[in-house]
């Protein structure tokens, strides 16, 4: 038996010991494994994610990122993206025969290696075109500056031909047009005619710049420029009864005429175009899925998603983030009751990220870099992937900037950029709110959101009548509209009135984190990525809680005040990196055990 209990000892040791051994080098294995940013990301919001429908998506989306993590990068080269941008703001775009929105217009999707058409359009303006070829994953602008065409004035066109119907009418032969130009040339051949005489004119004025305005069942009249338009009235010739006003994208306007000018007098007659109200919707598909698609800085939903009731006729931006991942910004154009699909293939984080610094004069530019808002120069913006990036720089009164930057990895790229004045043939605007972290729509189109602290500038502006929205959740839309100048700078303050009980019931929340990118929960349901704002949160106390992969867990209650902002600043602190529990541990005791059962069966002997 003395033999067998030897074996058996060794026996014992051998198998107790190998699982052990085992255990440890899959715990240096899972240690390698924590450095890949992907499957750790996402394997945390699929835990934390307090909504059972949305944990069930984020658990596929972990299998699915494991396994196609290399073909995930695929698509994303096959493509990339331009910024497309006009002087004069607002005119229209076409690539490759498809309308693709107003300017300015982010980061437009185009497959590489193919010449893409870009058409710009806008009523008074040359047509302006170009060709536009993008190498894969590169981020790339167009910058338009469009030239006004060298066509006679409303007036003048007018005044030509009616004259001629004048003359022929004022003696009744109007069967006989083929004298009417020998009468002309003797009776209306004189400027004192045009100046006075029977002629008079009606000023039409509009909100909209780019409507046109006629008078009874006339097809032609004269386009809105400046807030207004002139056309000549005879006063022989049949008095008019209805004016009519209108635009693509507005309700028709249609006035009854209680005036007639006399001869050298002008009446005036006013008309309001309000936006038509049609709607279309936006589907919106991310490879992985489960990131946070934020639709015009109003409302957000978790991809795969549909965004119904989305106003058309107009731009909206679309903003996907996902921890772990680069935020995606585009601009996409809603057609009425038609469907605007929007596919995104998300790029991973680079483990190596650059920065850019910019500074401008004068101070305080809005500064977008890919199509997102970063702040105002002076400013760093870090965590920056390295290659091209498009950067777009706005000051009120100022010709805009747009660039493309190169970063590298472990460097700072200096920007410089001191601006010129704005051309004297637009205007600009610049808006703020209390509270701030409103969306401002101008004509319709989104422009971006009401930054704390500072003004959103908008450049390149038509002169004339635009119509100003902002909108924020818990407050009433603040409408307003506002009277743009050749080379001026056209102010607004918003006081947004809170809905329901006065004095409101809501407020914001700005939270930062260092660094930036962290998952924020706000009283345990996900809202977002860092940095980012809050609006309509309940006023009262609330918790917010940072999480990201290599950090640990930051929270901390704030108090909200109704119609206030409270900004939240976070420091997150490196994880402590500790080895993985294994049976490991138990080898001392098992190799005591062993020795005990070697030595019994030896003093057996």
């Amino acid at each position: 038996m003395k033999p067998v209990t030897l074996v058996f000892c060794i026996l014992v040791f051998a198998v107790l010991a190998s699982p052990a051994v085992s255990a440890a080098n899959e715990s240096v294995k899972t240690t390698d494994t924590i450095a890949e940013p992907v499957t750790q990301v996402v394997t945390k919001e699929t835990t934390e994610e307090p909504t059972a429908t949305h944990t069930a998506a984020r658990e596929t989306t972990v299998a699915t990122t494991v396994a196609t993590t290399e073909p995930t990068k695929a698509p994303v080269m096959d493509v990339g993206w331009a910024t497309i941008i006009s002087t004069p703001s607002g005119a229209s775009v076409a690539i490759d025969g498809k309308h693709a929105g107003v300017t300015p217009i982010t980061g437009a999707e185009l497959s590489s290696g193919t010449a893409h058409k870009i058409v710009i359009t806008m009523t008074g303006y040359k047509t302006y075109e170009t060709s536009l070829t993008v190498s894969p994953g590169e981020q790339t602008s167009v910058d338009a500056t469009l030239e006004q065409e060298a066509t006679p004035t409303p007036t003048t066109t007018w005044t030509t031909e009616p004259t001629a119907v004048k003359t022929t009418a004022e003696p009744t032969k109007t069967e006989s047009p083929t004298k009417a130009p020998t009468t002309v040339a003797t009776t209306a051949e004189p400027t004192a005619t045009q100046v006075g005489g029977d002629i008079g004119w009606y000023t039409i004025h509009a909100n909209v710049d780019g409507a046109t305005a006629s008078f009874d069942s006339l097809s032609s009249g004269c386009t809105i420029t400046g807030g207004s338009c002139t056309i000549p009235y005879y006063t022989t010739s049949t008095p008019y009864t209805t004016y009519t006003v209108q635009k693509s994208g507005y309700t028709t306007y249609t006035g009854q005429v209680t005036q007639w000018p006399k001869a050298g007098q002008t009446v005036s007659l006013y008309a309001t175009l309000n936006p038509s109200v049609t709607y279309g919707s936006i589907r919106v598909n991310s490879d992985p899925q489960g990131a946070v698609a934020s639709l015009d800085g109003i409302t957000w939903q978790y991809t795969p998603c549909t965004f119904d009731q989305v106003t058309a006729g107009n731009n909206h931006v679309l903003q996907l983030s996902l921890s772990g991942y680069q935020t995606y910004t585009t601009t996409v154009w809603v057609s009425a009751n038609q469907n605007s699909p929007v596919s995104v293939t998300l790029t991973k984080n680079s483990p190596q990220t650059g920065s850019i610094s910019v500074a401008t004069t004068p101070k305080g530019a809005d500064v977008y870099i890919d199509g997102q808002y970063r702040g105002y120069s002076p400013v760093v913006v870090s965590g920056l992937y390295p290659g091209g990036h498009t950067l777009r720089m706005q000051k009120a009164g100022y010709d805009e900037y747009m660039g493309t930057v190169t970063v590298s990895s472990n460097q700072v790229t200096k920007v410089s950029w001191s601006f010129s004045p704005l051309p004297v043939s637009v205007g600009s605007l610049e808006v703020t709110s209390s509270p701030a972290g409103a969306s401002v729509f101008l004509d319709g189109n989104y422009m971006g959101v009401t930054p704390s602290g500072d003004y959103l500038d908008l450049t390149s502006i038509t002169a004339g009548s635009h119509s100003l929205v902002l909108q924020l959740a818990g407050y009433n839309d603040y409408s307003q509209t506002i009277q743009v100048t050749n080379g001026g700078i056209a102010t607004v303050n918003a006081a947004m009135s809170a809905s329901g009980q006065s004095g409101g019931t809501t407020g914001q929340i700005s939270v930062s984190s260092q660094p930036a990118g962290a998952e924020m929960f706000l009283d345990n349901t996900f809202r977002g990525i860092t940095p980012l704002t809050l609006t309509g949160v309940t006023a009262g106390s609330h918790t917010v809680l940072l999480t990201m992969t290599g950090y640990t867990d930051s929270s901390m209650t704030v108090n909200v005040a109704a119609g206030q902002l409270t900004p939240v600043a976070m420091n997150l602190a490196e994880a402590p990196v500790t080895p993985t529990k294994s049976p490991l541990g138990m080898v001392p005791v098992l190799t005591a055990l062993a020795g005990i059962g070697l030595i019994a069966a030896m003093r057996r002997r």
